[in-house]
């Protein structure tokens, strides 16, 4: 007890350093920037609405105004309503969905050391899954992806100890960690299946371990009532369905298994380790009968449901790089079989152990240098942001009842979260907005007035101008 006491404790050392050093605390600062800044501002403009405007808990909003009041649910959004309570909501919001991540990662040490027995390899696991750039990036930031895998491997950790033991109390624990998963993404629903036919498969078939499965009925309930409100307020924006590969064409369909497979193959792992692992499951198959059958069990039905979910969600791989974050369920159990095979031959190898740890450090610098470049594009303008910025509106009549439209951005929420006013962006049809008077002030950058001429008649009222951007008044 007290030698896995003394080692955990190494771990988790271990992986606050790399957090630090992958320069988490600087992040921790960072209003959304990097990649997907689109989304990340909608979260950001959702967790805002809920602080600017005291929402209660179930009337989630953002700023743009293409849905009523600019009323839209998509992902539980527990954590948005959280950070909303805290002076810094971003900073808060950050802050909670690392340390949920870090819990997440740390976790998988035990699902590894539940299969390998052996604290070495379980640790090196763990800090292999600390090297995925896609991880790393999404752990501090602002979308629910990560934490809701993160909550995935924590259910997974407290699973497999309580249903080898059959104590079913943590059994519910387990799925009640899955079930958060599930609210926060909605994919994170396959490790409910995956769990299901480990059951099935372990011939536990016993009600006592079937009944947790009731608290699937509560991410059901929250989907059913996001997409009731959505309905409701007349959104068109969030997406609360499928998109399966079958309503593709042959070149979007290439283009997806392109960009999973080749161009964004870069976020999950350093290159050269990513070919290492998929030229070793040779070595898996070959060695396939040696494992045990609960990790072939898992291993087999992870894949499974990891490729039923890209069926389903095809179209949103070309895009969306996030979208892959559901993968890492089968890569745990795929990398855990991978060492498993690996500790058949080198178990006393200090030469083979020393090689790989010694690719950990590569992996660590390559993540750290990936996740750096994934946050310089693109960037946000700090101007809009600032204190300065809010003085200057207020003092010119723009409070925080009035509608504006805000250009360029080609995003709903972007520029909208940083000057915390409703409105419309190029997202919109601006055009028809401008002609119907639907907004009481024009935001616009000097220098795009010069490439859209159709914007002439309403700059006539200039209120001000504040560090290139200038105000306008429509009515």
């Amino acid at each position: 007890m007290k030698q896995t006491l003394i080692g955990f404790s190494l771990l988790l050392f271990a992986v606050i350093a790399i957090s630090i050093f992958y320069g988490y605390p600087s992040m921790l600062q960072m209003l959304p920037q990097g990649s997907h800044i689109w989304r990340q501002s909608d979260c950001m403009a959702m967790t805002q609405n809920y602080q600017q405007f005291h929402l209660s808990f179930l009337q989630p909003a953002t700023y743009n105004l293409q849905s009523t009041n600019g009323n839209v649910a998509g992902e539980f959004p527990l954590f948005y309503f959280i950070a909303a309570q805290f002076p810094n909501a971003a900073l808060a919001l950050r802050s909670i969905h690392s340390v949920i991540f870090l819990a997440g990662i740390t976790s998988t040490y035990f699902i590894a050391f539940h299969f390998l027995q052996r604290r070495l390899l379980a640790a090196f696991c763990c800090i292999i899954m600390f090297t995925s750039p896609l991880l790393v990036f999404y752990g501090n930031n602002f979308l629910s992806d990560v934490p809701a895998l993160s909550f995935a491997f924590i259910g997974w950790a407290i699973f497999l100890h309580a249903y080898k033991n059959e104590k079913v109390f943590w059994i519910w624990i387990s799925f009640c960690c899955f079930t958060f998963a599930a609210l926060l993404k909605a994919s994170e629903a396959i490790n409910f299946m995956i769990a299901f036919v480990f059951m099935v498969k372990t011939k536990k078939t016993e009600s006592k371990f079937f009944i947790p499965y009731s608290l699937f009925l509560i991410p059901v309930a929250w989907y059913f009532y996001a997409k009731s409100y959505n309905l409701n307020n007349h959104d068109t924006y969030y997406f609360l369905s499928v998109f399966p590969v079958w309503k593709l064409s042959f070149y979007d369909i290439g283009l997806g298994i392109w960009r999973m497979i080749v161009s964004n193959s870069n976020n999950y792992f350093w290159r050269p380790t990513a070919v290492v692992l998929i030229l070793s499951v040779w070595f898996l198959i070959k060695n396939w009968k040696k494992l045990n059958t609960d990790l072939r069990i898992l291993i087999f039905a992870s894949l499974g449901f990891t490729i039923m979910y890209i069926v389903f969600f095809f179209q949103k791989m070309i895009g969306h790089e996030y979208y892959y974050v559901p993968f890492f369920i089968f890569a745990l159990f795929g990398i855990i079989g991978l060492l498993k095979v690996y500790n058949f031959y080198h178990a006393e190898n200090v030469f083979a152990h020393t090689l790989i740890f010694l690719c950990l450090w590569i992996n660590i610098f390559y993540c750290k240098i990936f996740v750096a470049e994934k946050l310089t594009l693109p960037l946000y303008n700090g101007y809009l942001s600032s204190n300065g910025m809010q003085t200057f509106l207020e003092e010119n009549g723009v409070d925080k009842n009035k509608i504006i439209i805000s250009l360029p951005d080609e995003t709903p929420n972007k520029t909208l979260y940083q000057l915390k006013r409703k409105g419309y962006t190029e997202f919109n049809d601006y055009e028809s907005i401008l002609k119907n008077k639907k907004a009481d002030f024009l935001i616009i950058e000097k220098s795009f007035t010069k490439q859209h001429q159709a914007l002439e008649p309403y700059l006539n009222d200039s209120i001000g101008n504040f560090n290139g951007f200038v105000f306008y008044k429509l009515k």
